[in-house]
């Protein structure tokens, strides 16, 4: 890893009646400025109503795992979460910069 940070990248297929409750469900989650290590989340909806692409920057691969592991409140939103998806893709990727 390159200390540059991590992006989180959730890409979620949803039927069209169900985007707008899916975004709900993530932003009652509560406020991505609380958490530590996480640089800045946007939500992103296709206009043909089926994605929502949730994208967040943490400082590190660490500051994920710390953020994510065993948090009750995260654990919940994705049951939530789960239950309005037809499809989940989430991945994470290293930010790599234009030049060293």
């Amino acid at each position: 890893m390159s200390g540059r940070g991590v992006l989180a990248i959730n890409i979620f297929t949803v039927r069209p009646e169900n985007q707008q409750a899916l975004l709900d469900c993530i932003r009652e989650a509560g406020d991505p400025n609380s958490i530590p290590g996480l640089e800045s989340m946007y939500l992103l909806r296709s206009l043909d109503g089926t994605q929502v692409i949730n994208h967040m920057q943490w400082v590190s691969e660490d500051a994920f795992n710390q953020a994510t592991s065993g948090n009750p409140v995260i654990a919940d939103t994705m049951k939530q979460v789960m239950r309005l998806v037809e499809q989940a893709g989430p991945n994470r990727y290293e930010i790599v910069p234009w030049s060293d």
